[in-house]
């Protein structure tokens, strides 16, 4: 009888085993099938960041080169380091969360075929002074808030599709900046401002990785279509894209994109690859115009 319960006993631990092995080797192998899937890179501008601490040293232009020597370590970007031959407007001031979305930016990131603009805002010094400590040991204690915002936005639509705070605060006795705040300001921005930077580059790494890439129609001719991306992107002969009209987009759980009072027109397959664009052919619906969004269907 024990001889027989220990049989079974083993017999049911061995299927357990096997349905262990089994549920683990489908999740690699639903894990390739995902890691293989279609996977276009996006070309990305980071903008100069705006300075609004008012603290000098060109600290806008510090930070920014900083910041993308972070960005340019992510392997599914491309970024771009052409000028737009436009800027960030000197007397722009950054609204109450730092979110800024320049027209004349967008605009110039568009003629050069860019996915996403990355801004950021080096926000001022935000001070306030509190009584700290037991009585009658109480002093005045400063408390600084260091805090950078980053937007990243589709130059296909104009949209904000992420934004983010992070700050840092900091205290500190009147002794330590009783000689000069600005410099001690100063002193601070620089020690904590690149931790700020790391966290930010981390957060948009994830949205990054898992935004899927919008391009455009750039023109259409002969019963062909040609649209913005390239050998250089990763675009390949067969890729389907399904084709928008231009309108408002909206973000799903998924994170994937849909459209918002626009219609979808029709689906296009690439026959043609170059370096920075490629050309297409019709598979249904239409007509194709100049500016309509595409998206990679999978």
């Amino acid at each position: 009888m024990k001889k027989r319960f220990l049989r079974a006993f083993v017999f049911v631990l061995l299927i357990a085993l096997g349905v262990l092995w089994g549920c683990s080797s489908t999740h690699s192998l639903l894990k390739k099938i995902r890691s293989s899937e279609p996977f276009l890179a996006k070309r990305v501008k980071v903008v100069q960041f705006l300075d609004e601490t008012h603290l000098g040293g060109n600290l806008g232009k510090a930070f920014t080169a900083e910041f993308k020597a972070k960005v340019r370590k992510i392997p599914f970007i491309i970024l771009d380091e052409k000028p737009l031959d436009a800027s960030m407007q000197e007397n722009l001031k950054s609204p109450r969360f730092g979110i800024v979305t320049p027209k004349n930016l967008i605009l110039k990131a568009e003629e050069q075929g860019l996915n996403i603009l990355i801004t950021g805002v080096v926000n001022p010094v935000d001070v306030t002074t509190k009584r700290t400590g037991i009585w009658p040991f109480r002093k005045n204690t400063r408390f600084y808030e260091i805090s950078v915002v980053v937007n990243l936005i589709d130059v296909s639509t104009g949209a904000v599709l992420f934004t983010r705070l992070e700050s840092k605060k900091v205290s500190s006795s009147e002794e330590e900046y009783a000689d000069d705040e600005k410099e001690f300001m100063t002193e601070l921005v620089k020690d904590h401002l690149p931790k700020i930077l790391k966290k930010q580059v981390s957060a948009i790494t994830d949205v990054l990785e898992n935004m899927p890439w919008i391009g455009k129609v750039l023109s259409t001719e002969d019963k062909t279509v040609r649209v913005n991306g390239g050998r250089d992107v990763g675009m390949k002969e067969g890729f389907v894209f399904e084709v928008y009209s231009y309108g408002k987009w909206i973000n799903a759980m998924n994170g994937r994109p849909y459209p918002v009072r626009s219609q979808k027109v029709g689906e296009i397959e690439i026959v043609s690859v170059g370096d920075h664009a490629a050309v297409a052919r019709p598979l249904s619906g239409g007509p194709f115009t100049i500016g309509q969004v595409i998206l990679l269907k999978h």
